[in-house]
């Protein structure tokens, strides 16, 4: 017995229309609303954190990178979850949502395969941010090219060269090649020199004078960024400062750092007396 015409099986457009409701749409812009804010919050929640830490002047490298990292990761789990959710208030798209929250079966296998790249960085960018071999900060070399890291996300790594330009490097990359940290064996170019001035003291006299020094240093790296000088906490003990400039090579950086701290208490003894 041949079907009629009127009895063919309706096709996958015309189902979900005749399947809609309002109040899944409604759950939809729900769900999206949340997302939204939940993510707001989660990153202002994560910006007052690294913003608490520098200002008591424990913000260290291994922080910012567990910060950064952890604030995507949470971020991509809130769309995910919501996404897969949304999709799940069409009956016709329930499969698709299952398979998006159990992440198996053949489909699962042939996206994953399809995007091995990307997933091998994702996992790379976890794994880089839990062993911590290079973090944000860090003074590092990677096949002829050196700087400093500036930020770790999932899939690629940005590293800051020295005249000023910018290297994306696959994370996948970073986990399969040799990389040099200078930082990690306290060896590098950039000069770090903390200093404590009383609270009887005047911190910008003491900072311009670091400034004033870092400039006129005959091992200064011109072609790096600008020597600065940070306020990385005050409270009753006093100013923290650091200073924070790139040398041509590791003795000149430990040689600035010797004559900040020499310059420096010049300036508070002198002011004292």
């Amino acid at each position: 017995m041949v079907p009629s015409p009127s009895e063919a099986k309706p096709s996958f457009f015309s189902a979900l229309v005749t399947d809609f409701h309002p109040r899944q749409l409604v759950t939809v812009v729900l769900l999206l609303v949340f997302a939204t804010l939940l993510t707001r919050v989660l990153n202002l929640g994560f910006k007052r954190v690294h913003e608490r830490h520098r200002g008591r002047g424990t913000l260290l490298p291994e922080t910012a990178t567990q910060l950064a990292l952890s604030r995507r990761l949470l971020n991509f789990m809130v769309w995910f979850t919501c996404c897969a959710i949304g999709l799940a208030q069409f009956p016709d798209l329930r499969v698709l949502s299952t398979g998006l929250l159990a992440s198996a079966g053949v489909s699962g296998l042939i996206v994953g395969f399809a995007a091995r790249s990307t997933l091998g960085n994702a996992i790379a960018g976890l794994t880089i941010s839990i062993t911590q071999p290079i973090r944000i900060g860090d003074d590092v070399e990677l096949k002829g090219d050196r700087g400093i890291v500036e930020d770790i996300h999932f899939t690629y790594t940005v590293l800051r060269l020295g005249d000023g330009r910018r290297l994306i490097i696959p994370n996948d990359t970073l986990a399969s090649e040799v990389v040099k940290n200078a930082t990690l064996g306290g060896v590098t170019r950039v000069a770090r020199a903390e200093v404590l001035v009383p609270p009887a003291g005047a911190p910008e006299t003491v900072r311009a004078a670091l400034i004033a020094l870092a400039h006129g240093y005959e091992h200064l790296d011109r072609a790096a960024g600008e020597p600065e000088v940070y306020f990385v906490r005050v409270d009753e003990r006093g100013t923290l400062l650091r200073l924070v400039a790139t040398c041509t090579d590791t003795t000149a950086a430990e040689g600035l750092v010797q004559r900040a701290l020499g310059r420096a208490a010049a300036v508070v003894f002198r002011k004292a007396m």
